[in-house]
């Protein structure tokens, strides 16, 4: 009897890439049009895998959430050290909180996670959101030691205030320049009039 052909070396584990790959792009499409809230069940269906496939690579829905948002989260947070050459520190700060609240947005219901993940330390997305406050505090502190930012605002005060406005947006379908809208008001309070309407990096 012909024996049968065993399976190339590392066969298992590049299927199990392409799973993975098909199950983040999937969410990725239908968290951003329905939410963080949507079925694993759809998620695995519409990947094309099983629902144990998906479970196996993430056990939570944190877990998923955390894959599909951490990588574009520390884009974010990247931002603040590209923003040192920005001469204008308060303008550095403007954009920083635009692109965060941009980045919110884009995922309906993120910022609820974030604000859980800020209060849970194990959470699989608290580490990209410590990541975020260090950024916060990098171009804060910059845009205070220059006396363009108010000196009582924190860290935490500005990812907390940048996650308030994309949960109203999530909850009103507030639109893009009602938001800025909203981020100049927020800015005007932080560092003055004059940045009121930031372009989001």
């Amino acid at each position: 009897m012909e024996q049968a052909e065993s399976p190339p070396p590392g066969g298992a584990r590049a299927d199990a890439r392409r799973s993975r790959a098909r199950l983040l792009d999937t969410a990725r499409a239908m968290f951003a049009s329905d939410g963080v809230d949507v079925s694993f069940n759809e998620i695995a269906r519409r990947a094309g895998v099983g629902p144990a496939t998906l479970y196996r690579h993430f056990p939570r829905r944190e877990d998923l959430i955390a894959a599909v948002v951490g990588t574009s989260l520390d884009e974010v947070t990247a931002l603040a050290s590209a923003l040192d050459a920005e001469p204008d520190p308060a303008a550095a700060l403007a954009r920083w909180i635009a692109a965060l609240v941009s980045h919110i947005r884009r995922v309906r219901g993120l910022s609820e996670e974030i604000l859980r993940a800020l209060e849970i330390p194990d959470s699989p997305l608290a580490p990209h959101c410590a990541a975020a406050l260090d950024a916060a505090g990098a171009v804060l502190v910059r845009a205070q030691r220059a006396g363009r930012a108010h000196p009582e605002v924190s860290t935490d005060d500005i990812v907390k205030l940048a996650t308030a406005i994309a949960w109203t947006s999530d909850r009103s379908d507030v639109a893009a320049a009602a938001t800025d809208r909203l981020v100049g008001l927020v800015l005007h309070g932080i560092i003055g009039p004059g940045e009121t309407q930031p372009s989001p990096a």
